[in-house]
């Protein structure tokens, strides 16, 4: 099995190497809108995304996007239980290292549609409750995150463009020991510019 993903990334390296010629960079950022999906009476908590990205065409259609993103993400509570301690007014705040991997296609010049895998790392998990401090708890978390991104894009010519996606997590957000399931659930809008 080693093998054969080893061969794998090397065909991708390849042939990615053989398209770098062609590689468009750029950088890019926005608003996040997060929750978790473990309650029912959670609200979005904003933050933000901020990165940068490799645009490599494959025709004139079709493109691979990489990227590498901070994403503000997380969750508010007006009231419950954490950990079967109840609080009111809560924040759950979590900051990951996002590596979204997106296929682009362009359904018109200017306009393009997109989807892919991304993984997450944690890098902070904290919550706070009305008026106390800062509580981390990362050590509850899982430290990655593996979801789903579907999205959409408008470019204009001097490369300045608009772009909006949603991430929905496909694992538990918890580590093993934690008996709650969670995801992530993140909308994105920003702004990105491709040099």
């Amino acid at each position: 099995m080693k093998k054969l993903i080893l061969s794998g990334i090397i065909a991708l390296g390849s042939f990615l190497t053989a398209q770098a010629q062609h590689v468009n960079f750029g950088v890019k950022g926005g608003l996040n809108l997060a929750k978790m999906t473990q309650w029912d009476n959670n609200k979005v908590r904003a933050s933000f995304n901020a990165g940068v990205f490799g645009n490599i065409p494959f025709s004139k259609e079709l493109a691979f996007q990489p990227e590498l993103l901070y994403s503000g993400q997380g969750t508010k509570l007006e009231s419950g239980t954490f950990f079967g301690i109840p609080l009111k007014d809560v924040t759950i705040a979590t900051d990951y290292l996002n590596i979204p991997l997106m296929l682009q296609y362009s359904i018109a010049p200017s306009f393009y549609v997109e989807a892919g895998p991304q993984v997450g790392f944690l890098l902070a998990a904290k919550t706070k409750a009305g008026s106390n401090t800062n509580k981390d708890y990362k050590d509850i978390m899982s430290t990655a995150d593996f979801g789903l991104g579907v999205g959409f894009g408008f470019k204009l010519d001097n490369g300045l463009g608009l772009s909006g996606r949603y991430n929905f997590g496909l694992t538990n957000v918890y580590n093993d020991d934690v008996n709650i399931d969670s995801k992530n659930s993140v909308a994105q809008i920003g702004l990105f510019y491709a040099f």
